[in-house]
Protein backbone atom coordinates (compact mmCIF):
# COMPACT_ATOMS: atom_id res chain seq x y z
CA UNK A 1 0.00 0.00 0.00
CA UNK A 2 3.05 3.15 0.22
CA UNK A 3 3.10 2.78 -3.55
CA UNK A 4 -0.49 3.57 -3.69
CA UNK A 5 0.78 7.51 -3.31
CA UNK A 6 3.93 7.27 -6.34
CA UNK A 7 0.94 5.43 -8.61
CA UNK A 8 -1.49 7.77 -7.95
CA UNK A 9 1.03 10.75 -8.91
CA UNK A 10 2.21 9.26 -11.98
CA UNK A 11 -1.51 8.14 -12.73
CA UNK A 12 -2.88 11.84 -14.38
CA UNK A 13 -6.21 12.21 -14.53
CA UNK A 14 -7.45 9.57 -12.26
CA UNK A 15 -10.47 11.61 -10.36
CA UNK A 16 -12.19 8.91 -8.81
CA UNK A 17 -11.29 5.47 -7.15
CA UNK A 18 -14.01 2.62 -6.98
CA UNK A 19 -13.34 1.45 -3.54
CA UNK A 20 -15.16 -2.36 -3.13
CA UNK A 21 -16.25 -2.29 0.79
CA UNK A 22 -15.05 -5.73 0.98
CA UNK A 23 -12.12 -4.72 2.23
CA UNK A 24 -13.35 -2.97 5.04
CA UNK A 25 -14.41 -6.47 6.25
CA UNK A 26 -11.04 -7.94 5.60
CA UNK A 27 -8.36 -5.18 6.16
CA UNK A 28 -11.23 -3.05 9.18
CA UNK A 29 -10.85 -0.25 6.33
CA UNK A 30 -6.88 0.62 6.28
CA UNK A 31 -6.43 0.87 2.77
CA UNK A 32 -9.45 3.06 2.64
CA UNK A 33 -8.06 4.94 5.11
CA UNK A 34 -4.57 5.21 3.28
CA UNK A 35 -6.31 5.87 -0.07
CA UNK A 36 -8.46 9.09 2.12
CA UNK A 37 -4.91 10.17 3.19
CA UNK A 38 -2.62 10.06 0.62
CA UNK A 39 -4.63 11.05 -2.69
CA UNK A 40 -7.02 13.55 -3.82
CA UNK A 41 -9.12 11.17 -5.26
CA UNK A 42 -13.03 11.10 -4.92
CA UNK A 43 -13.64 7.83 -3.61
CA UNK A 44 -16.80 5.60 -5.07
CA UNK A 45 -18.02 2.95 -2.98
CA UNK A 46 -19.07 -0.38 -4.89
CA UNK A 47 -20.58 -2.16 -2.52
CA UNK A 48 -23.03 -5.36 -2.04
CA UNK A 49 -26.68 -3.98 -1.44
CA UNK A 50 -26.70 -6.45 1.72
CA UNK A 51 -24.16 -4.60 3.77
CA UNK A 52 -25.05 -0.92 4.44
CA UNK A 53 -23.00 -1.59 7.39
CA UNK A 54 -20.50 -1.52 5.45
CA UNK A 55 -21.06 1.27 3.39
CA UNK A 56 -21.94 3.13 6.38
CA UNK A 57 -18.60 2.71 7.44
CA UNK A 58 -16.89 3.95 4.65
CA UNK A 59 -19.08 6.71 4.48
CA UNK A 60 -17.43 7.46 8.16
CA UNK A 61 -14.09 7.62 6.34
CA UNK A 62 -14.86 9.93 3.87
CA UNK A 63 -15.96 8.21 1.00
CA UNK A 64 -17.82 10.36 -1.40
CA UNK A 65 -20.48 8.48 -2.76
CA UNK A 66 -21.89 4.91 -3.27
CA UNK A 67 -23.11 2.47 -6.26
CA UNK A 68 -24.85 -1.14 -5.76
CA UNK A 69 -22.17 -3.73 -7.48
CA UNK A 70 -25.59 -4.57 -9.40
CA UNK A 71 -25.98 -1.59 -11.12
CA UNK A 72 -25.62 -2.17 -14.83
CA UNK A 73 -22.35 -0.78 -16.84
CA UNK A 74 -23.58 2.42 -18.06
CA UNK A 75 -25.59 3.49 -14.77
CA UNK A 76 -22.10 2.22 -13.43
CA UNK A 77 -20.19 4.94 -15.49
CA UNK A 78 -22.24 7.99 -15.16
CA UNK A 79 -22.09 7.23 -11.51
CA UNK A 80 -18.13 7.28 -11.71
CA UNK A 81 -18.94 10.58 -13.84
CA UNK A 82 -21.34 12.55 -11.39
CA UNK A 83 -18.82 11.47 -8.60
CA UNK A 84 -15.98 12.70 -10.66
CA UNK A 85 -17.87 15.99 -10.69
CA UNK A 86 -18.42 16.52 -7.41
CA UNK A 87 -22.70 15.53 -8.30
CA UNK A 88 -24.76 13.82 -5.74
CA UNK A 89 -25.36 10.25 -6.75
CA UNK A 90 -28.52 7.54 -6.33
CA UNK A 91 -28.92 7.18 -2.77
CA UNK A 92 -25.94 9.82 -2.05
CA UNK A 93 -28.67 12.59 -2.21
CA UNK A 94 -30.21 10.72 0.81
CA UNK A 95 -27.23 10.20 2.19
CA UNK A 96 -26.87 8.99 6.01
CA UNK A 97 -28.32 11.52 8.43
CA UNK A 98 -30.02 13.81 5.89
CA UNK A 99 -33.61 13.12 7.21
CA UNK A 100 -32.72 14.75 10.13
CA UNK A 101 -30.60 17.61 8.56
CA UNK A 102 -27.14 15.97 10.01
CA UNK A 103 -23.67 17.88 8.88
CA UNK A 104 -21.03 15.66 7.58
CA UNK A 105 -19.14 16.01 10.90
CA UNK A 106 -22.22 15.62 12.49
CA UNK A 107 -22.69 12.51 10.53
CA UNK A 108 -18.99 11.44 11.31
CA UNK A 109 -19.43 11.73 14.82
CA UNK A 110 -22.56 9.73 15.80
CA UNK A 111 -20.54 6.93 12.86
CA UNK A 112 -17.70 6.77 15.37
CA UNK A 113 -19.86 7.02 18.85
CA UNK A 114 -22.08 3.98 17.22
CA UNK A 115 -18.95 2.24 16.72
CA UNK A 116 -18.09 2.38 20.71
CA UNK A 117 -15.15 5.05 20.81
CA UNK A 118 -15.18 7.25 23.45
CA UNK A 119 -15.10 11.06 23.33
CA UNK A 120 -11.67 11.63 24.13
CA UNK A 121 -11.00 8.60 20.93
CA UNK A 122 -13.07 10.07 18.69
CA UNK A 123 -11.54 13.69 19.40
CA UNK A 124 -8.13 12.32 18.95
CA UNK A 125 -9.59 10.79 15.60
CA UNK A 126 -10.66 13.45 14.23
CA UNK A 127 -8.51 15.92 15.22
CA UNK A 128 -10.64 18.05 17.58
CA UNK A 129 -10.48 19.75 21.35
CA UNK A 130 -13.08 17.38 23.52
CA UNK A 131 -15.05 20.69 23.60
CA UNK A 132 -15.59 21.02 20.10
CA UNK A 133 -16.65 17.38 19.93
CA UNK A 134 -18.93 17.58 22.59
CA UNK A 135 -20.56 20.89 20.62
CA UNK A 136 -20.70 18.08 17.75
CA UNK A 137 -22.57 15.88 19.35
CA UNK A 138 -25.27 18.29 21.10
CA UNK A 139 -26.26 19.28 18.29
CA UNK A 140 -26.30 15.73 16.37
CA UNK A 141 -28.33 14.41 19.53
CA UNK A 142 -30.71 17.65 19.43
CA UNK A 143 -31.48 16.96 15.49
CA UNK A 144 -32.12 12.93 16.03
CA UNK A 145 -33.98 13.69 19.43
CA UNK A 146 -31.46 11.65 21.48
CA UNK A 147 -30.30 12.55 24.79
CA UNK A 148 -28.40 9.59 25.75
CA UNK A 149 -25.65 7.73 24.05
CA UNK A 150 -27.66 4.66 23.81
CA UNK A 151 -30.21 6.30 22.31
CA UNK A 152 -27.92 8.25 19.35
CA UNK A 153 -26.39 4.43 18.94
CA UNK A 154 -29.36 2.94 18.21
CA UNK A 155 -30.72 6.07 15.89
CA UNK A 156 -27.60 5.90 14.23
CA UNK A 157 -27.84 2.09 13.57
CA UNK A 158 -31.64 1.84 12.68
CA UNK A 159 -30.88 4.78 10.30
CA UNK A 160 -28.20 2.71 8.33
CA UNK A 161 -25.10 3.10 10.32
CA UNK A 162 -22.45 0.87 11.16
CA UNK A 163 -23.07 -1.08 14.10
CA UNK A 164 -19.85 -1.40 16.12
CA UNK A 165 -18.03 -4.70 15.28
CA UNK A 166 -16.90 -7.47 17.54
CA UNK A 167 -13.79 -6.41 17.88
CA UNK A 168 -14.87 -3.34 19.26
CA UNK A 169 -17.18 -5.03 21.63
CA UNK A 170 -14.51 -7.48 22.46
CA UNK A 171 -11.95 -4.85 23.45
CA UNK A 172 -14.76 -3.95 26.14
CA UNK A 173 -15.83 -0.43 24.40
CA UNK A 174 -19.26 0.99 26.64
CA UNK A 175 -22.72 2.15 25.02
CA UNK A 176 -23.67 1.89 28.38
CA UNK A 177 -25.75 4.73 29.66
CA UNK A 178 -23.10 6.67 31.69
CA UNK A 179 -22.34 7.86 28.90
CA UNK A 180 -24.47 10.30 28.18
CA UNK A 181 -24.65 13.76 27.17
CA UNK A 182 -24.59 14.97 30.42
CA UNK A 183 -20.68 16.45 31.82
CA UNK A 184 -19.28 14.22 33.62
CA UNK A 185 -15.92 13.85 35.71
CA UNK A 186 -14.49 11.51 33.59
CA UNK A 187 -14.91 13.64 30.32
CA UNK A 188 -17.00 10.74 28.43
CA UNK A 189 -19.87 13.55 28.09
CA UNK A 190 -21.58 13.48 25.03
Amino acid sequence: MTALPSIRSKAVGVDVILYDTLGLHLRDGADLQHVMQHTDAKVLIFSRDMRPDLRAKAYSLGANAWVSMSVQAGELVRTIELTAAGEPVGENRDRLGTVAGLTTREVEVLALISQGLSNQEIAAKMVLSVNTLKSHIRQAYRKIGATTRSQAVSWAITHGFAPPDAKTLSSGASLAPGMDTGTSSAGQSG
